[in-house]
């Protein structure tokens, strides 16, 4: 029937944006899988580390592995935001060939950025300490000092082979979250994050120390970026392209895209930690102020961890055509996922959390439980506002100018509640701060977002929140008997920490069937994604 009343062109791409669109359940399902595999594997391999070498080679290791990721974020300059908002278009309104021109060329940026950074690297590292120093980023000179260490310089080569594969790797795993081809990724990263374990326990016993899992990490990236690339290379090597996309939009979207990530990645946490020094706060204040941050940005990420880079692809191919009508669903439905994912356990940690910090931490870290509370609010207010959706929804429509925009007025928010907050409440006030800033941001990219979207989205968006959020905290409540028991039996206070978990879930799931905060809008368009998903809901919906 379209190819009656629209051209052929559009007719491609309202298909082909139709099927990525249906594949994205199952990328999110594999890369939410794959992250959660990576975090613990990197967890379980810290312990190795620093079961089997001295606390100064760990202090030798960690300023290593800062290095590195100082410089792969350097030089990243967002062009793996870039590939996931610009390749999904392209593959769906111009085919196959024109994807992989715009891949080629992403690859060339890529790699012409990395050459003369591994020369640097290799031959003149104390001359990247310089030039990192010379960056207004929170830290650097504390970066730049760690570069001219010699336990660093010792370690240049497998640094920059490290640096070298991790870079182009991740660029070629924004390919994947693009195409909606995260199953490969799942597989191949599970397996190799597994041999990465295996091969640092044997490097560590026979006692080549921290070089040697340097140089472990190193072979390691390349091996997974050789994986990626030879999978990719008949989809790379597409001849035959009918478009070719001009670079000059995707730079522009890349370096946006770069700003506003050293906004929220870098400074916001950095600027904190300097007014914590500049007002003489303790170094014991400062520790249980990392440590909240911490924990609440791990909840508060834990489950949607997934949507990195699949989110704005499935954004991206909602967009061909420019169909509002169609963004404004998938945004409507992506904060509406987020929401159910991640906020069950940011509301239950949010009632529990001094219990949370007793039972993980002991006795010595009660004093992180009310400053943990404090973050998790603002975490679950900027989950509910949907900024990382109003983000990469802003770099589709190609307004990534006001990503900008709305993160550097947050910033100069930050430090100004934070020259008041902090000397009067110490990390209390900079966790307030660091929130306050958080949700300004958001609020400014939902204004902005709001503009070009239909009017009744938002008020629809409206109505899940509050019934799904009024659940919540009715069945949160129970939970606040738990501050007024406290066993000494730290293993008994984690199954009652336990208990009132499977009580919360069971109480959420009978308010949610009396609320039923779903519509059939919502239902409906979840059957045309996954009809399995959409038969289990209906003890959910309205109407």
């Amino acid at each position: 029937m379209l190819s009656n009343v629209l051209p052929e062109t559009e007719v491609r791409g309202e298909q082909e944006a139709q099927h990525l669109l249906k594949r994205t359940p199952h990328s999110y399902l594999y890369n939410q899988a794959y992250g959660l595999w990576f975090f613990i594997s990197w967890f379980i391999l810290t312990l190795i580390i620093t079961h089997n070498v001295t606390t100064t080679q760990y202090g030798i290791f960690t300023v290593g592995l800062t290095a590195f990721n100082t410089i792969l974020y350097v030089i990243a300059f967002g062009l793996e935001d870039a590939t996931t908002t610009y390749i999904p278009r392209i593959f769906s309104e111009y085919g196959r060939a024109s994807a992989a021109q715009l891949t080629r060329r992403l690859l060339a940026l890529r790699l012409a950025t990395l050459v003369p950074c591994m020369i640097i690297m290799i031959f003149g590292l104390p001359v990247t300490a310089a030039l990192i120093q010379l960056l207004p980023i929170p830290g650097a000179a504390q970066t730049a000092a760690g570069l001219r260490s010699p336990q660093v310089l010792a370690n240049t080569i497998p640094i920059a082979v490290y640096v070298l594969g991790s870079a182009i790797g991740n660029l070629l795993n924004a390919v994947y979250a693009a195409l909606m081809r995260m199953r490969f990724v799942f597989y191949v990263g599970s397996a190799i994050q597994a041999l990465v374990l295996a091969l640092g326990f044997v490097v560590l016993k026979l006692g080549w120390g921290v070089n040697g899992v340097f140089w472990m990490l190193a072979l390691t990236s390349l091996l997974v970026t050789a994986a990626f690339a030879l999978w990719l290379a008949p989809f790379i090597f597409t001849r035959g392209a009918e478009y070719k996309q001009p670079l000059k939009p995707v730079i522009q979207l890349g370096l946006s895209a770069w700003l506003a990530n050293l906004a929220t990645g870098a400074l916001l946490k950095q600027i904190s930690f300097i007014l914590l020094g500049v007002f003489a706060i303790s170094l014991t204040g400062i520790g249980y102020f990392n440590l909240a941050f911490q924990l609440a940005d791990s909840a508060n990420f834990l489950l949607v961890a997934g949507f990195s880079g699949v989110g704005g692809a499935a954004l991206a191919a909602a967009f061909v055509g420019h169909n509002h009508e169609r963004l404004a669903r998938s945004w409507q439905a992506l904060i509406k996922v987020e929401t159910l994912l991640a906020a069950p356990g940011l509301v239950f940690s949010l009632f529990n959390a001094q219990a949370i910090t007793h039972v993980l931490y002991g006795s010595n870290y009660d004093p992180v439980g009310p400053l943990l509370a404090i973050f998790l609010f603002f975490n679950l207010l900027v989950r509910i506002i949907g900024t990382t959706i109003h983000q990469s929804t802003l770099y589709v429509m190609g307004k990534p100018r006001l990503v900008v925009l709305s993160q550097w007025p947050a910033i100069l928010c930050l430090i100004a509640t934070g020259v008041v907050l902090v000397p009067l409440l110490g990390p209390a006030g900079a966790l307030l701060s660091d929130g306050i800033a958080k949700t300004l941001t958001g609020v400014l990219m939902l204004v902005f977002v709001l503009r070009d979207l239909p009017r009744h989205y938002p008020k629809e968006l409206l109505i899940f929140t509050s019934r799904f959020l009024l659940a919540l905290i009715l069945a949160a409540l129970p939970g606040i008997f738990i501050l007024f028991w406290h066993p000494a039996n730290r293993l008994l206070q984690a199954a009652v920490l336990g208990v009132s978990g499977v009580v919360f879930l069971l109480l959420c799931f009978w308010l949610l069937t009396w609320l039923k905060p779903l519509s059939t809008a919502d239902v409906a368009m979840i059957e045309g994604v996954n009809p399995k998903i959409a038969r289990y809901l209906h003890w959910f919906v309205r109407g």
